[in-house]
């Protein structure tokens, strides 16, 4: 296992964490339980993983108490991230990032993790009215004093957003960013730039497009109600990459052997980017995940990599 500097934080993480949304039971297709969740845990645990990244919102709750109850007794042994700001208490799932509402998620958190602390606090998608209206940044630095959290941050999905965040933020409360990133998708390209120039810590998720670079998902697929990707992955999207697809398939060479790992591998020789945390319901995801630790992709290859089309949201 390879490991980064988180940053400026003094944090060093393993470059392929986990990402702990899918085992929480919601929003990523059937085939989960608790008990494969478990497994997935340990297997990553024995096999060098320290990184974890978890929300108050995954599975309602369901995602951080899995983790709280895995890690009782060798939590010195990780870093853990969690994220407030999505009221899953209510239908419509809203955001709502007032202090005392922000306060309170720390809190029940910190219970549902089995904890004193949280390693890296997100706010977990403050668009821009947000953060002018909420003054989130004070907010933050509140959670930081408080000592319940060590590293205080970000986790966005489109550039417009972050880049108002890493606008407004002259002190440097953002510690760590959370953004999307792959092959195909190009959204956040300038804000990773930046965020190397602050030595802000990067850790990227949806690494493998939401399983679509993994191959084994298609134009015909249909994916179920309540699955993330019904709605965007449609047909259209699909056709949309194929040219993509092809180049990408074209790359897999020694020292690669599957797509994944070469999804996985070039955010990792990314620059700017510190850790990956695809997910993973099962050991079985957990080990083809972490065939992608420290392998080296030529300049040429990011470089050839680099010249897909994909999309930008």
């Amino acid at each position: 296992m390879k490991f980064n500097d988180f940053g400026k934080t003094g944090l060093n993480v393993s470059d392929v964490g986990f990402g702990a949304w899918a085992i929480g039971g919601m929003a990523w297709g059937a085939g989960r339980n608790d008990e494969d969740a478990r497994s997935a845990l340990k297997t990553a645990m024995d096999n060098g993983v320290n990184f974890y990244d978890t929300c108050d919102a995954y599975g309602n709750g369901h995602s951080e108490e899995l983790m709280g109850q895995f890690f009782k007794g060798i939590r010195s042994e990780v870093v853990i991230v969690t994220k407030g700001g999505t009221n899953f208490r209510v239908p419509e799932r809203s955001k709502n990032f007032q202090r005392d509402y922000l306060l309170m998620c720390v809190d029940e958190s910190l219970k549902r993790l089995q904890t004193d602390y949280i390693d890296v606090y997100l706010l977990h998608v403050p668009d821009s009215s947000f953060q002018d209206k909420e003054n989130v940044f004070e907010t933050m630095k509140e959670i930081k004093r408080s000592g319940k959290a060590r590293v205080c941050g970000l986790a966005m999905w489109g550039a417009k957003d972050t880049l108002h965040a890493l606008g407004k933020d002259r002190e440097g409360v953002i510690e760590a960013l959370e953004c999307p990133f792959n092959i195909l998708n190009k959204t956040n390209i300038e804000t990773i730039g930046i965020a190397k120039e602050r030595n802000i810590a990067v850790f990227t998720s949806q690494p493998l497009a939401s399983g679509i670079l993994t191959g084994k998902f298609s134009a015909d697929t249909r994916f179920a109600e309540g699955d993330n990707r019904k709605g965007f992955w449609t047909p259209e999207r699909f056709a949309a990459v194929q040219r993509d697809m092809a180049l990408i398939e074209s790359c897999i060479q020694p020292p690669v052997r599957t797509m994944a790992q070469l999804a996985l591998a070039y955010n990792l020789n990314y620059p700017g980017i510190c850790s990956v945390i695809p997910g993973a319901k099962t050991s079985e995801q957990v080990l083809q995940n972490l065939t992608a630790s420290g392998v080296v992709l030529s300049d040429d290859m990011m470089k050839r990599l680099g010249e897909t089309e994909g999309f930008v949201f």
